[in-house]
């Protein structure tokens, strides 16, 4: 059984990461690249985004018994097969599960500018 309070707690943060991460592309990719500090922690807040909207469609999809995802991304397509979420928009946040995978486990290969 979802808890909503726990729904809602995870869309509050992430309505405040957005807003971080909208004053960092607002900023530019100049002073984004020159700044190591700042790049990090817009990794970690880009990191904490995906992995907010992961635990809430997997609620989704945990509360609707709808087809259950082999990993991250296919959350996004159950969601999109039931008709939950645009089927262009999950293949966007699909793709956005691996670049969570990506500054997670295979950081060694962050590419600063695609990060951006």
């Amino acid at each position: 059984m979802v808890d909503p309070e726990s729904v809602v707690a995870r869309l509050a943060r992430l309505a405040e990461l957005l807003l971080a991460l909208d004053r960092v592309r607002d900023a530019g990719i100049d002073a984004y690249l020159a700044d190591a500090d700042l790049r990090a922690a817009t990794e970690r807040r880009l990191q904490l985004t995906i992995q907010a909207c992961v635990d809430v469609g997997a609620h989704l999809v945990s509360e609707l018994n709808l087809e259950p995802a082999a990993d991250y991304g296919g959350v996004f397509h159950s969601l999109a097969r039931a008709g939950i979420v645009d089927a262009e928009l999950s293949v966007r946040l699909a793709s956005a599960a691996g670049q969570r995978r990506l500054l997670v486990h295979d950081y060694l290969a962050i590419d600063d500018r695609r990060v951006f």
